[in-house]
């Protein structure tokens, strides 16, 4: 009798080495499956030199002819075995819909083809594999992969396990198995081919997947060699594993912030301003709570901040609000919780000065700052909300935290807004009644809390991805629109000849299509229209609030510098960005070679071009000259300078070649 392969709709791909009586028991497996559609099974055996492999292969062959089929080929891997299989099945099933990759020592349960191949034909055309929690035995383990898909955690966590099911679309795009992969963990490198071609996964549970864990295995050698491999992996994917990408995938995924309004008593959650979730504060509560007990990775915002609605649209709407947001989160990682005082005053044009604060909690007299924004981590405010103490100040210093409790000044400046009162500890009094009511309820019908993978289940936080990534603490959420590009300037200062020539030098990227961002290493920013010439100003003030600003020497010239905990926050600040200009030199030109690494494009601005360039800014800017794609200067004779400095002539532009372009650019539009 022919065999019956016109109408297999899922391929079982098993490759076969070593191991024959678990092999038998994995195809008994295999077979006894119970589905309204055609599959087949297709071992691989891999140049097994044991003849009780073979033996077993071909007698479920011939056993069952129309739906085992037996390949056998040199020894090349894993990889390489499966790569056999998935051609064989395109070539011999012109229906194949979908291909389930079952290795020889795992079971699987009679449903699991129908689960899987039912969730890939009701997902739309972005899905291209399905995966089950996985059971394992021997060593007894459950791993439970419930909750959405996040491309964010798949990127340095391997939660699909290699029994899954891939559909024929995905194949079809050319993705196949690395066979220079032979130390294990090839599976995750196949999913993250599939997600820099546009697909992603679907969790289906109640499959019956069981992996047999030994004490000795492929996979327990590959968790030995893990920090190479991933080295290799993360190689193999630079679109993947770059900051920008990373951060485009964590405002998908999940919020960065949630900032409770006491005016609206409603909360607003986001990484990137542009997308803000609006929930009720019982609702951002119940998701809070959640967040502990069950595996939906990173849905609940690990940084809560309390800030009046008013100030927080003031703030959006002056291009302030990532700037703020960035400081308090720098803040939070060195505090437990950190209070701002608001002092405004109204004038024309927006401005932002931070100051380190006193502790508005022992200075009672009258006329003192009053609280109006404060910040904390989510996990931290539930733990003190069901702690049942009366004042989180005397709750002590956490692990790993340099302060307890940071107190800093704004004072800003811009048009009129409701006045900001001393609301911030009664807000945090009104979360943690919530949080505890909430618990309350919830208390009796937590029947599903069972022991579970706990580095899942949690708020989200940047310290989870970023450092592991890029060695970085977090990197600025902003500038991830696609097909936008972003170029952040650097200014030390806020004099009057610097904002002049940052302001043209804006104008000028504009011209090439840029989005601009004022990046100010200062505790003050000028009062400027942030939306005429920068979409955002931001100002890095911690560094000179906290630690202050050091000093090296280069050539006998005096440099500023920053401390190596500042330099890692500045970087990751500047790290998303396609371009980062430094305007007038100083604590810049350190951070250019880092951002160099991270694929940035870095160029130096010499003299603000407005005026004469001093030996010590070329001195200074030679120092690190490797570090810069292109230097700007304003004549031909600094130019002569800085290549007796040793600054490459071929990274030298004129600033009239910079500027003319989009001057000529402007005044044809405008005739």
């Amino acid at each position: 009798m022919k065999r019956a392969v016109a109408d297999t709709r899922v391929a079982v791909i098993i490759p076969a080495y070593g191991q024959p009586w678990l092999t038998c028991e994995t195809l008994h497996t295999a077979l006894n499956q119970i589905a309204d559609f055609n599959y087949s099974i297709v071992i691989v055996n891999d140049g097994c030199p044991t003849t009780e492999t073979h033996d077993v292969c071909q007698t479920f062959a011939s056993g069952f002819p129309e739906r085992v089929f037996y390949l056998s080929k040199s020894n090349g891997g894993l990889s390489s075995a499966r790569n056999c299989g998935i051609e064989f099945a395109l070539a011999a099933f012109s229906q194949l819909e979908a291909v389930y990759f079952l290795d020889c020592d795992n079971r699987i349960g009679p449903h699991l083809l129908q689960r899987l191949l039912s969730a890939l034909r009701s997902s739309g055309p972005e899905v291209g594999w399905a995966y089950p929690d996985v059971s394992k035995f021997g060593f007894a383990e459950h791993a439970d992969t419930s909750g959405p898909y996040s491309p964010l955690e798949h990127l340095f966590r391997n939660f699909c396990e290699a029994g899954s099911m891939v559909s024929r679309r995905m194949l079809d795009a050319g993705i196949r198995f690395d066979a220079e992969m032979r130390q294990g963990v090839e599976d995750w490198e196949f999913w993250l081919q599939g997600m820099e071609k546009g697909f992603r996964g679907v969790h289906v549970a109640d499959t019956g997947f069981a992996y047999r864990r030994r004490g000795e295995s492929m996979l327990v050698a590959a968790e030995r060699d893990f920090d190479s491999i991933k080295r290799y992996i993360r190689h193999r994917h630079p679109r993947l594993y770059n900051p920008r990408n990373v951060l485009a995938l964590e405002a998908d995924a999940r919020s960065r912030y949630a900032v409770y309004h006491p005016d609206t008593d409603s909360v607003s959650c986001f990484t990137v301003a542009d997308h803000i979730e609006k929930l009720t504060r019982k609702e951002f509560i119940i998701r809070l709570l959640q967040a502990g007990q069950r595996p939906a990775y990173g849905s609940c915002p690990g940084q809560l901040i309390a800030m009046n609605c008013s100030l927080f649209d003031a703030f959006l709407a002056n291009g302030q609000l990532v700037g703020v947001l960035w400081t308090l989160e720098c803040a939070l990682s060195r505090s437990t919780f950190v209070a701002c005082s608001v002092r405004h005053r109204i004038a024309t044009k927006p401005s932002i000065c931070w100051t380190k604060g006193i502790d508005t909690d022992k200075d009672r007299s009258p006329g003192a700052w009053r609280e109006a924004i404060l910040a904390i981590e989510c996990s931290e405010l539930v733990r003190y909300a069901l702690s049942g103490a009366t004042d989180i100040r005397d709750s002590g210093t956490p692990s790993g935290k340099q302060h307890h409790y940071l107190p800093l000044h704004i004072e800003y400046s811009g048009a009129a807004i409701p006045d900001q009162v001393d609301q911030s500890h009664d807000s945090l009094q009104t979360l943690c009644r919530g949080i505890v009511e909430v618990a309350e309820l919830a208390r009796h019908g937590l029947w599903d809390a069972l022991p579970l993978d706990r580095y899942r289940a949690q708020t989200a936080l940047p310290r989870h991805v970023y450092p592991e990534l890029f060695n970085l603490p977090s990197v600025l959420p902003s500038g991830v629109e696609q097909g936008k590009r972003y170029a952040a300037l650097i200014l030390n200062s806020t004099g009057a000849e610097k904002l002049t020539a940052a302001q043209q030098l804006a104008q000028a990227l504009h011209f090439e299509g840029f989005i601009v961002h004022l990046f100010l290493f200062a505790p003050a920013c000028p009062e400027i229209a942030a939306r005429s010439a920068f979409s955002q100003i931001i100002t890095m003030p911690l560094p000179h609030l906290l630690s202050g600003v050091k000093s090296d020497t280069y050539q006998a010239g005096l440099m500023s510098r920053l401390e190596p905990r500042h330099m890692n926050e500045a970087i990751g600040a500047l790290a998303t960005y396609d371009r980062v200009v430094s305007v007038d030199g100083g604590l810049s030109h350190s951070l250019m070679g880092s951002l160099r690494r991270l694929k940035v494009e870095t160029w130096a601005l010499l003299g603000c071009c407005t005026g004469k360039v001093t030996s010590a800014e070329i001195n200074a800017c030679s120092a690190f000259e490797q570090a810069y794609s292109a230097v700007i200067l304003p004549d031909i004779e600094t130019a002569h300078l800085c290549r007796a400095f040793g600054i490459p002539e071929a990274r030298l532009r004129l600033w009239s070649d910079v500027i003319n372009s989009a001057d000529e650019f402007i005044t044809a539009d405008i005739s």
